[in-house]
């Protein structure tokens, strides 16, 4: 026998070392004996049975140590695969006899003999040994009882019994030299396909993308993260203070037209001692207001800074609010010098339509004089005092409006200075944050490429290390290279 070559057996410990210790097994193995088996329909019970009346009984417990194998199938059927796959140990290391039982009872024996012995030539070209013998254990038990005894004969040479029990016997006789070496031989086929089978697996495995599946699909992950912040950071920071500027503009016009309104309430219906003292509390409420514009801004800063997770020191507010004049003293005017003359007119003329009936009486006749003047400037002071109060409504009015105009414009210069000044300082941390998680990205990127080489170069060295592998198992099969023999069908008999 030839021994395994070192590098082979290397490669055959290292990948199928349960092969290894066949090949070790079949060499120490004394194959002897004959083993039967066969497919599910086929009569093996009466095929021993007619067997033993030739003296031909199986003693082999195992396929692995049998000199002989005996395989029954019906003649009603070719051979599966299945059955083909588990007699190819046997058919690769041991002489095989293919018994097709039953030919007095299926007319299409022949071509399932020919389907069995072509299927054998096709499928398992390492085939020792092989016969595929044609029998009828039926005819070779009813001959037994024939009293005939050249129809008994006849009969007999019919079944292919006495030839099948021919073949066995002789077959038991072979040399336990040849047939070891053949168990040996196959053996070592069968190792060095175990350890083929693994090498292949092995390089699909690695070469596969199950490897780096996860490795790929975090470097994905990675690339769409590191865009998609710099995106939707930008974009969020953008929309939020365009929104800000909309939100801002819309409370201080708010602010101004609850002033206004609140305003001309209150100098309605003010007194006028009351109108002398409006004008501070009006001040006073339009620095509330700036206040409350001044606050809402800095609370949308701050929701925002929250909102796109940047840390930056807000900036004070940028321009300070105009600060709101008191409205400076009515001057008097012509229309006023008018009213003063209507006034008295209108006074004088009151009092003399009043104290009219009183000049008719003698004893008033002298008090009449007197009492048309004093009514007279009485009525006068009143319409002059009434027309200067309505007067000085109307100016606190005019008053109102420009402050609150003014202020207004202040309010709005002083909050988009302030938001310019935040969006430059929000851009500023949002590029540095932005920058930030660019780096983090980058250099989780660099990893993951790393690991990809890594397992590139792996998969190269595993590879090329597989291909060694099975270059020597190639060089060491081929000083156990059995030509296969062609299984051959038993001489057909005349009758049948």
């Amino acid at each position: 026998m030839i021994d395994v070559p070192g590098d082979m057996g290397g490669v055959i410990r290292r990948w199928f070392p349960d092969g290894l210790d066949a090949v070790g097994a079949a060499r120490r193995a004394v194959p002897e004996g004959l083993f039967v088996t066969g497919i599910h329909d086929a009569d093996v019970t009466t095929l021993l049975e007619e067997l033993r009346h030739l003296g031909v009984t199986p003693t082999a417990a195992r396929v692995d140590s049998a000199a002989v194998v005996m395989f029954a199938v019906d003649a009603s059927s070719p051979i599966g695969r299945r059955a083909l796959a588990e007699m190819r140990p046997a058919l690769e290391s041991t002489t095989v006899a293919i018994v097709v039982d039953g030919i007095d009872a299926h007319r299409d024996w022949r071509e399932v003999t020919r389907s069995v012995a072509s299927s054998i030539a096709e499928h398992i070209p390492r085939a020792v040994d092989v016969e595929v013998w044609p029998t009828s254990a039926g005819i070779a038990r009813r001959a037994r009882h024939v009293a005939d005894a050249a129809a008994r004969d006849a009969l007999y040479e019919e079944s292919g019994i006495a030839a099948l029990g021919a073949f066995l016997a002789d077959a038991l006789q072979r040399p336990p030299g040849m047939l070891r070496e053949r168990k040996y031989n196959a053996a070592v086929h069968a190792a060095v396909a175990g350890a083929r089978r693994a090498i292949v697996d092995r390089a699909r495995e690695v070469t596969g993308t199950g490897a780096t599946v996860g490795l790929r699909a975090e470097r994905a992950d990675l690339l769409e993260r590191r865009d998609r912040e710099r995106r939707v950071r930008t974009t969020t920071l953008r929309n939020r203070l365009q929104m800000l500027r909309v939100d801002v503009t819309h409370e201080i016009g708010e602010e101004s037209r609850t002033f206004v309104a609140g305003a001309r309430e209150a100098i309605a219906s003010a007194t006028r001692s009351e109108l002398r003292h409006l004008p501070a509390d009006l001040s006073q409420q339009l620095t509330r207001a700036g206040e409350r514009v001044d606050g809402g801004v800095t609370e949308r800063v701050q929701a925002i800074a929250t909102d796109v997770e940047v840390d930056i020191e807000l900036p004070s507010t940028a321009t300070q609010l105009a600060r709101i004049e008191p409205p400076a003293r009515r001057r008097r005017t012509g229309e006023d010098k008018v009213m003063v003359v209507v006034g008295a007119s209108a006074g004088v003329g009151l009092a003399r339509i009043v104290v009219s009936p009183l000049s008719m009486l003698p004893a008033f006749e002298v008090a009449v004089v007197p009492a048309a003047l004093l009514l007279g400037a009485f009525s006068a002071w009143w319409v002059v005092r009434a027309r200067a109060s309505v007067a000085d409504r109307a100016h606190l009015r005019t008053w109102t409006s420009d402050a609150a105009a003014s202020a207004k414009s202040s309010w709005e210069q002083a909050a988009q200075a302030r938001i310019l000044a935040v969006e430059e300082a929000f851009v500023s941390a949002s590029t540095d944050s932005i920058g930030t998680a660019t780096l983090a990205a980058e250099s989780e990127l660099d990893r993951v490429e790393s690991e990809l080489r890594t397992a590139a170069d792996h998969r190269a060295s595993v590879l090329a290390a597989c291909d060694r592998d099975l270059a020597a198992l190639d060089r060491g099969v081929e000083r156990f290279v059995v030509a296969a023999q062609e299984p051959a069908l038993s001489e057909v008999r005349p009758n049948n």
